[in-house]
């Protein structure tokens, strides 16, 4: 009787191994189906907030979906060229609680989905910065690594590391070096940007123009 009691509570677990999964990608398909819902009534909008002081008529955005933290429900990214510098050409908006929130703005986005991170590369008047972004499974964002590039040695607070960069050809200066939010020196910042790139793949993002027919074709699942 015992070993019989034993067999079938390893069947019952057997089953239940089974179901979880499927249960689990049914409530994110339901999710995401409401997330593509709420990303079409927001680019609906006659104008969309771009940045505390500026709104932009949404008919001169283009938008694409892609799946970030691999959660099954996807993200909204939405691109506006005609902006500035300061304000960002792109953000980046999840589906949390219901609601369509902001990650914040991003100039140049490239998403490693393989990887669970994106980066945010921003570059004027002889200086780049790059950040380095993951987005957990509750939407919210946490700053991986990052650093500054600047031509010329720059009035910073911390070390300023001059390296001859081999991407640019010539010799430039590293500062405000930072590793999970704590400053850093030149060669751990380093390191870790090597091992989230090492083997990471770029996702190929496909924007189309914010008509009704493009969002009704590629906002849907």
């Amino acid at each position: 009787m015992k070993k019989r009691n034993v067999i079938i509570t390893l069947c019952a677990l057997c089953v239940m191994t089974l179901l979880l999964p499927a249960q689990t990608n049914a409530a994110s398909a339901k999710k995401n189906k409401k997330a593509m819902t709420a990303y079409q009534q927001f680019l609906s909008q006659d104008q969309i907030q771009w940045s505390e002081w500026t709104s932009i008529p949404s008919s001169d955005v283009l938008f694409a979906s892609a799946d970030i933290n691999k959660d099954g429900v996807k993200e909204l990214i939405v691109r506006y060229v005609q902006a500035s510098h300061m304000d960002g050409w792109h953000r980046i908006y999840t589906y949390k609680k219901g609601k369509v929130k902001s990650l914040g703005h991003f100039t140049n986005v490239y998403i490693y989905k393989n990887k669970n991170f994106f980066v945010d590369s921003y570059a004027n008047t002889g200086i780049m910065q790059n950040a380095y972004y993951r987005l957990s499974k509750n939407g919210k964002k946490t700053t991986l690594a990052k650093y500054q590039i600047s031509d010329t040695p720059i009035s910073v607070k911390g070390k300023i590391v001059k390296k001859y960069n081999a991407d640019m050809g010539y010799d430039v200066y590293y500062s405000d070096m930072k590793v999970n939010g704590k400053k850093v020196s030149y060669k751990k910042c380093m390191k870790k940007i090597r091992s989230l790139e090492k083997r990471a793949k770029q996702l190929n993002l496909k924007f189309y123009e914010n008509t009704i027919e493009n969002v009704g074709r590629y906002l849907v699942k």
